[in-house]
């Protein structure tokens, strides 16, 4: 018989630099996995699938732009931030999946003087920044309730979006899924072999994502949300006719992806891991 299998890859072709940003990512969206300062209208505009959450009159960026005040929109993919000069350009983009930490601290504003401020911990391609936003609005807790409320929903869901390896998904050789999430179909006898001797596993298929997870050791695993896949084409290997589901590599979301090769019960097949 012949052999069926799927292979997952990684994508090394990376986007070019833009000036506008720090680095690139190959994702199709960049709006949450980048930071990006002094962009363009039209990369200031709400892409497809971008929703606005909130906007705050009179916030300054004490750390950038200490002294000016502007306007803070919050979405669900980033923070932007825009000078409220007419004839200044001064404006930023952080995205919700470079923030490390929030912390509420006090800070010293030109505006404000000695005041409480939001201060925000990112890091992007390899890269630290730390950015400062203080509410020129007095007694009003409403910047530091939206940022850490969107923060920490959009932190909590990241395995929807994410390409995971080794995570904490597998209990007892069964995948946990996620609030929402549906299993359509569970495969036995995967081989990995990123060792000489090879790993067998077991790949889950749902409305989410693909995982894959060892079967003598679930912790050695991966999960690949259906947002992270590139593309997917047929074509033919030194195992047998395979399945090429080919993921995006960028920003950081860049993993090394094991390849994977399905075994359907007497069928001979096998797995290599590579670091593209």
């Amino acid at each position: 018989d012949s052999v069926f299998g799927l292979i997952f890859m990684a994508d090394t072709v990376m986007g070019q630099r833009s000036s506008a940003s720090i680095g690139e990512s190959t994702r199709g969206v960049w709006q949450d996995a980048e930071i990006r300062f002094d962009l363009s209208s039209s990369d200031l505009k709400l892409r497809r699938g971008e929703h606005e959450i909130d906007t705050i009159n009179s916030v300054e960026d004490t750390k950038g732009n200490n002294g000016d005040r502007g306007v803070m929109i919050v979405t669900n993919l980033r923070v932007i931030w825009i000078t409220a000069k007419k004839k200044a350009r001064a404006n930023l983009s952080i995205g919700w999946g470079c923030v490390q930490n929030i912390n509420i601290k006090m800070v010293s504003s030109k505006l404000r003087g000695d005041t409480q401020a939001v201060f925000m911990m990112t890091k992007y391609n390899g890269q630290r920044f730390e950015f400062i936003f203080t509410s020129l609005v007095r007694y009003s807790p409403r910047i530091f309730t939206t940022i850490q409320s969107v923060y920490k929903a959009y932190d909590t869901s990241r395995f929807y979006r994410e390409l995971k390896l080794r995570a904490a998904i597998v209990r007892d050789q069964e995948l946990v899924l996620l609030p929402g999430e549906k299993m359509y179909d569970k495969i036995s006898g995967v081989w990995n072999l990123a060792t000489d001797q090879g790993n067998l596993g077991t790949m889950v298929v749902t409305n989410v994502r693909v995982v894959w997870y060892a079967a003598l050791a679930e912790s050695f695993n991966v999960s690949i949300p259906y947002i992270q896949i590139r593309g997917v084409t047929l074509r033919k290997s030194k195992f047998g006719k395979a399945l090429v589901m080919d993921t995006f590599r960028g920003g950081q979301h860049s993993r090394s992806v094991p390849n994977l090769m399905v075994e359907h019960q007497q069928r001979s097949a096998s797995c290599r891991c590579e670091r593209m």
